[in-house]
């Protein structure tokens, strides 16, 4: 039997808040489709290579975001059926961090690992949805239920069978090319929330298990500092490197003038350089139709 939600603000404020923004994020967009894109890059909540420019809020926010309402419905129903348990559990603060975790750990690893070998930046799948955090806590409870009898109600046969069989159902469709889910973000999540249901149940072996969670986020979250080999990490660095050197012109510019006694004259004000100081992706998502952005997006479908 498929468990049903609860439904209870006081004891489950985080759960609640978070899938109630989803939802209410999903509904916006699904009436108004020009508030997707918008979402995604006007107000810079997807994940793309800006993550190396120091936007580093773009992996959380990228999971509250949804492709359409049935993969918003599957993902908020989910999270609205294991959050509860384990912020009854474990208390709201670190509920909310686990949660902020596993959205990190899922994203950057679609979008770093997932694209890592997809040489033009421009085919980039962003990755969007919750599907990671919620099989991240899926993974959680399907541990805890070897180990305490009332998590079984919640992570009963019929659900492991249900998530178990959806993630290789879809990491087959994707390969047969007929739809493209997030399957680096499922198993990602699903793997850090096995590896902390580990360190969390079995005892004995704590230390351990805490540390092998923990080389697992870290190899994830580290990708947010560097990804040499990865196309946007390179193509940022390139930007960068230009950036500085343009700045260096410009300055050995000022002192050239100084030298001669002669006032300065910016080169970029006056239009002698037309160096664009811009960040990665920027041309190609400027006077692009909004419908080409949104199906960028959907090349890392996770319902």
């Amino acid at each position: 039997m498929i468990p049903t939600p609860e439904i209870n603000f006081n004891r489950t404020p985080v759960t609640l808040i978070l899938a109630a923004l989803a939802l209410a994020l999903e509904i916006i967009s699904t009436l108004d489709p020009e508030r997707r894109v918008m979402y995604l890059v006007d107000f810079k909540l997807g994940i793309w290579s800006y993550i190396w420019m120091w936007e580093i809020w773009r992996p959380f926010t990228s999971a509250v975001l949804h492709i359409n309402f049935i993969h918003a419905i599957f993902n908020v129903y989910w999270l609205a059926v294991f959050g509860p348990t384990i912020e009854n559990w474990l208390g709201s603060y670190k509920t909310l961090a686990l949660i902020v975790l596993l959205a990190y750990v899922s994203s950057l690893a679609q979008y770093v690992y997932g694209n890592w070998l997809i040489a033009d930046i421009h085919t980039h799948g962003s990755g969007v949805g919750l599907s990671g955090v919620v099989y991240g806590l899926f993974g959680l409870l399907w541990v805890g239920s070897w180990y305490r009898t009332e998590l079984r109600l919640i992570c009963n046969p019929q659900t492991v069978q249900l998530f178990i069989a959806w993630f290789f159902f879809c990491i087959v469709v994707t390969y047969l090319d007929w739809m493209s889910f997030g399957n680096f973000a499922h198993a990602a999540g699903w793997a850090q929330g096995m590896l902390l249901g580990m360190a969390i149940f079995k005892k004995r072996q704590r230390l351990w298990w805490a540390s092998a969670a923990a080389l697992f986020a870290a190899l994830m979250l580290g990708t947010l500092i560097a990804a040499p080999g990865h196309a946007g990490y390179e193509d940022v660095r390139a930007v960068q490197r230009h950036n500085r050197g343009v700045m260096e012109r410009r300055e050995e510019l000022r002192r050239q003038m100084q030298n001669r006694d002669a006032p300065f004259q910016d080169p970029f004000q006056d239009g002698l350089f037309e160096d664009d100081l811009r960040g990665p992706e920027a041309e190609s998502l400027e006077g692009r139709d909004p419908d080409d952005v949104d199906g960028e997006t959907e090349s890392s479908q996770e319902p």
